[in-house]
């Protein structure tokens, strides 16, 4: 039985997904720029489930023993049932400590709000505590409102898993 997190590629269709993905702490390296080939060696090379709705590519992954998760459908909601039907996310949350980069899939690390004053708006400062900066590309986030509405995207989404 698997207990690592799998690990994701995510093609040019599904930036939203990959956005919720690395927001709920799962590595998701998203491209919107490479071609099936490159995607392909991308994902046997790291390991990484493709996930995709592009059928040509999910042939081209079968031939080349490329695990992947062919997504059907706009709603998200049913593509993360979906993607969870082929491998065991369990119950869904956001928070900060657990979350990656949406920008560029870095790992998020607790930064003290002292040294966030410069790099945020005034509203923030004066009503969060609790900050986290990207160690690759230096994002800084907070826990906002769009966590807020995200957490119930999540609800919704776990009350179906």
């Amino acid at each position: 039985m698997k207990t690592e997190k799998p690990i994701f590629l995510v093609d040019a269709m599904l930036g939203k997904l990959a956005k919720k993905l690395r927001l709920l702490g799962y590595d998701t390296i998203y491209s919107s720029n490479k071609d099936d080939d490159e995607l392909i060696q991308i994902a046997k090379t790291e390991k990484r489930i493709l996930i995709t709705k592009d059928v040509q590519l999910v042939k081209k992954c079968i031939k080349k023993q490329v695990e992947t998760i062919e997504l059907a459908g706009l709603d998200e909601i049913e593509q993360f049932i979906q993607i969870n039907e082929r491998v065991n996310l369990g119950k869904l949350f956001i928070k900060g400590f657990n979350s990656r980069c949406t920008m560029c899939n870095g790992v998020l690390e607790i930064i003290e709000k002292k040294y966030v004053q410069n790099s945020i708006p005034i509203g923030v400062l004066e009503n969060t505590e609790k900050f986290w900066k990207c160690k690759n590309c230096k994002k800084i986030y907070w826990e906002g409102t769009h966590i807020t509405n995200l957490q119930k995207f999540m609800a919704k989404l776990n009350d179906r898993l």
